[in-house]
């Protein structure tokens, strides 16, 4: 999905031309469907919690988190019960696969994207070694496992992503794609059939976006990976958030710069979207400096 003047701003990537993939989203579909058969079971969540305000399903999210009061980033903590259960679902295999097709499906397509990401990412992780990273193969800092049994997204906004960042998201399960589990952006006026095993690139942080219903009996999974707003800001700020910034001298000079002036840094993030024509140049410019 191109924007007026040429930029890629969303991507329906669809599946790798891998005969096996249907049998890694089966497995990934299993191991997500018994993480919440176990959780449930060991009452490590309740039934209150397949209820929020992205939908009726259960959501794990583990990974990087920064912002909503947070001092500084830390990775998301779980109960004892919870912890295994998502432990194995972290080890599996497939799921790993998926993530690391999304990633590089993310700097495939979106090389300068990815790049920011890769440079305000990394110095947090080597500044912190209690911060451990989801995947030795995905730039994404954050991963969110969607366990169904019916995981189609109400109409929301992830405001606390990246805006002019993407978010990659994988759905798996057992359902009709051309009656419904379309994906909607609603700004874009787009709404895309999203069969089983595909992937999709949106800015999640900027565009609305949901599902359609499944069909009565249906089955849906998902895995999705993002990264929240506040880490670059803590990264740009010099590992520090805006609030401990301005205590400093020359904090508010710093936390300007760093800002732009209002609307310097929208445009400074849309310039970070590649053009087709430009993908590959951007690709070798961005490798070149890692």
């Amino acid at each position: 999905v191109l924007d007026d003047e040429g930029r890629i701003i969303a991507v329906f990537v669809g599946t790798p031309e891998d005969p096996g993939w249907p049998d890694v989203i089966a497995e990934v579909v299993a191991v997500l469907t018994e993480a919440r058969e176990a959780a449930l079971a060991s009452e490590a969540v309740s039934a209150s919690d397949e209820h929020h305000r992205r939908g009726d399903f259960l959501p794990f999210a583990v990974g990087l988190s920064h912002g909503g009061g947070q001092s500084r980033p830390g990775i998301l903590l779980h109960s004892k019960r919870l912890r295994p259960i998502v432990q194995r679902i972290m080890k599996n295999k497939s799921v790993r696969r998926v993530c690391g097709f999304q990633s590089s499906s993310f700097f495939n397509f979106a090389p300068k994207v990815a790049g920011d990401y890769i440079k305000n990412l990394k110095p947090i992780f080597e500044r912190d070694p209690t911060l451990q990273h989801n995947f030795s193969n995905s730039i994404f800092p954050t991963v969110t496992f969607n366990c169904g049994p019916r995981t189609a997204t109400f109409e929301h906004l992830d405001f606390n992503n990246r805006p002019d960042g993407f978010c990659a998201i994988t759905c798996g399960g057992q359902f009709n794609h051309r009656l419904g589990a379309h994906l909607y952006l609603k700004q874009l006026r787009l709404v895309v059939e999203f069969p089983s095993g595909a992937t999709a690139l949106i800015p999640s942080g900027t565009v609305d976006h949901g599902n359609t219903p499944l069909q009565a009996g249906e089955t849906r999974c998902g895995i999705t990976q993002y990264a929240a707003g506040a880490l670059f800001r803590w990264s740009g700020y010099g590992f520090k958030n805006g609030k401990q910034l301005l205590r400093e001298r020359g904090g508010a000079e710093r936390k300007a710069a760093f800002d732009g002036a209002p609307g310097e840094r929208a445009r400074a993030g849309l310039e970070r979207f590649s053009k087709v024509a430009e993908l590959a140049a951007d690709r070798a410019s961005v490798i070149a400096t890692l």
